[in-house]
């Protein structure tokens, strides 16, 4: 399996009370997911919250990582975003990521002034040809302002080490729309992935891959859903798909990233707070997060 397929978990960066990388929960919540079931662990992408670290901290986030996944389990792949507003320091973190031995990098168009495609081809190919590394490219429009267009990611799929996308979709029938028209313009193996926690959790479609976050806090559960999906079980899907309703219901309704943070301390992972302007989510939300996690059932 390619290391961007499958169920790949992105964990929380956990913090102290005094605001600083949790480095020790950091390892308890990585040495879990890496024997959870999941296909790949992604460090510091949106929901490890790299936007809000500096360079230094980021580094060392993917030290511990790649150490603990690698010791609870040699075989799993860990990825590392290593996106900046700058080209230069963008480059900087590509340099430490590889320097730490991640298997893959995350790739996404952050920029105060919104890209154009010239500008997003030049940067990826700047990071293509810095390592034999593989990439995955991230659209989220949502956030970025920029999306990669068909023709873009057919493009930059020429590119040896471009090996992936991951993208968020309006709805499912827009990215199995999109899933398709790419198929055949890409290389054999090159892993189109679905991102967007209640796209996941309603689509009804496996894709190449799927990128959540919520699966670093429920990977038993996503594991079984894709492992139903992708039997052709339709009871079965229904079933995980009915269950975890109201739970993403809740979850989404609430504030980006903050609700991840609250769902896996729901869940009894310790992640700490969000890291400032980001606010915790009210103490009410909590309570009804980890009262809906109580009512899921244990997956086979």
């Amino acid at each position: 399996m390619s290391v961007f397929h499958g169920l790949v978990a992105y964990p929380v960066t956990p913090f102290d009370d005094s605001g600083a990388v949790n480095h020790a929960a950091l390892r308890r919540q990585l040495a879990s997911l890496a024997v959870s079931g999941v296909d790949a662990v992604a460090v510091l992408g949106s929901s490890g919250s790299f936007a809000y670290l500096d360079a230094a901290e980021r580094a060392s986030v993917i030290a511990t990582s790649v150490a603990a996944v690698r010791e609870a389990n040699p075989e799993l792949p860990v990825h590392a975003g290593v996106s900046a507003v700058s080209t230069g320091e963008l480059m900087r973190h590509v340099e430490a990521a590889v320097a730490a031995g991640v298997d893959g990098l995350l790739l996404s168009t952050v920029s105060y002034v919104p890209l154009d495609d010239n500008e997003v081809a030049t940067q990826c190919r700047l990071v293509a040809a810095a390592s034999q590394t593989p990439i995955c490219l991230y659209s989220n429009p949502g956030t970025t302002n920029f999306s990669f267009s068909l023709d873009l990611i057919a493009e930059l799929a020429a590119e040896p080490t471009i090996v992936a996308v991951k993208e968020s979709a309006p709805d499912a029938a827009t990215f199995i729309e999109r899933y398709q028209a790419l198929s055949s313009r890409v290389p054999a193996g090159f892993s189109h992935g679905m991102s967007g926690d209640a796209l996941i959790a309603e689509a009804g479609f496996a894709a190449d891959a799927w990128h959540s976050g919520p699966a670093s806090v429920l990977p038993a559960h996503h594991a079984a859903l894709r492992a139903a999906l992708a039997a052709g079980d339709s009871a079965e899907t229904d079933r995980l798909r009915a269950e975890l309703a109201p739970l993403m219901h809740e979850f989404t309704g609430l504030r980006k990233l903050s609700n991840l943070y609250a769902l896996a301390r729901a869940a009894g992972i310790d992640s700490g707070e969000p890291r400032r302007p980001l606010l915790p989510i009210p103490g009410s939300s909590q309570r009804d997060l980890a009262r809906l996690i109580g009512t899921l059932s244990d997956p086979l």
